[in-house]
């Protein structure tokens, strides 16, 4: 009864909530997705290739959803009250609540490791396509024009539909940690012969970069310059954090030749992708007895106080994380200690229910 009873809410919210997370993704895609004249078949793709990004924090919320809407509802309609009365206590409602917890855990487990980096992986290729695509068809005069995230274009005036340009200006902070300026006199798109990715030959030109710091500046002048669009790790280089398994995470974490801050956040990526599903454990087991307190206060007043715990859990999380990153605290307290918090919060509230229900049965 229970697990039937948290199927239909938890599908519901995962559908509701991943539609909401995809629209807001989508969001920061629409110009090179316009300017690219991009088909109904490739912007299913795209949605296809996105939605599971959001399941890595998508599962816990949904879990705590589903339990929390089934015992909101067993309590508004007294049925928590009858088991009670049938002897049917707090212990034998975990057994199934159990079951839930470790499908949560599971199978966030399994998105967090495999289904997320490889989604995010497909995603930045094909956004690298439509970039392309966009590029190809010309960069428009006298206005910004960013294909991609971290892209910016400005060119005084084009030729040859907008693949030729003079008074050319970029702005390039694809690379986290590495971003730069360029001035050239002219350029152009071509296609690279190798490659077959398409690459902006700049002539006579001026290159500026500043240190995230701000401590040191930079400046180099050349007489010709290629400018890939394709990624860093296409080219051969290592993946993005979010693009790395949770082994290949640990991995780069104990890698000495990566320096030692860039270790430390594949050390905390690690702990998020580990740390968040044992969440969704916890806090699948946490909603049943909320569901149970606050249940006579009416649906919304106990959904409300659900996405309020979460949200402060994720907030904790997000946090901890920004301090490890940092170096102000350990990698995985960053991480565990919200954990711990919400797991002391569960007990309480499970030691509460016990003494209101039967202990056996």
């Amino acid at each position: 009864m229970v697990i039937r009873e948290v199927a239909l809410p938890f599908i519901f919210s995962l559908g509701a909530m991943s539609i909401l997370f995809l629209v807001g993704k989508l969001f920061s895609h629409v110009e090179p997705l316009l300017a690219a004249g991009i088909s109904l078949k490739e912007f299913l793709k795209l949605n296809l290739l996105m939605l599971p990004i959001f399941l890595y924090v998508l599962i816990p919320i949904c879990s705590l959803l589903g339990v929390l809407i089934a015992f909101l509802r067993f309590s508004r309609d007294s049925e928590i009250v009858a088991l009670f009365s049938c002897g049917i206590g707090p212990s034998r409602l975990l057994k199934p609540l159990l079951v839930i917890a470790v499908a949560a855990l599971v199978s966030a487990l399994l998105v967090s490791a495999v289904v997320v980096p490889y989604s995010k992986r497909e995603t930045g290729k094909f956004m690298e396509d439509i970039t392309e695509k966009a590029l190809l068809r010309g960069i428009p005069a006298k206005r910004f024009f960013t294909p991609t995230r971290g892209l910016t274009f400005f060119v005084d005036s084009t030729s040859e539909q907008g693949r030729k340009f003079q008074g050319v200006f970029i702005r390039d902070a694809r690379n986290e940690s590495f971003a730069y300026d360029i001035l050239a006199r002219k350029g152009g798109l071509s296609i690279d012969a190798r490659s077959g990715h398409v690459v902006l030959k700049l002539l006579d030109g001026r290159l500026f970069s500043v240190s995230p710091d701000y401590q040191r500046a930079d400046t180099v002048d050349f007489q010709r310059y290629l400018l890939s669009i394709t990624s860093v790790s296409e080219q051969g280089g290592r993946k993005r954090r979010g693009e790395m398994t949770t082994w290949e995470l640990l991995d780069a974490s104990r890698d000495q030749s990566i320096k030692t801050e860039k270790r430390l956040k594949y050390l905390v990526e690690f702990h998020k992708r580990v740390g968040i599903p044992f969440g969704a454990f916890i806090m699948s087991l946490l909603a049943a007895p909320l569901g149970i307190f606050f249940g006579r206060g009416g649906m919304s007043q106990g959904i409300c106080i659900g996405l309020a715990a979460f949200l402060a859990y994720y907030l904790a999380i997000l946090f901890g994380t920004t301090l490890s990153e940092d170096g102000d605290l350990p990698a995985f307290l960053g991480v565990w200690i919200p954990n711990l918090l919400l797991a002391i919060l569960t007990l309480a509230a499970y030691r509460r229910l016990f003494l209101k229900g039967p202990l056996q049965g």
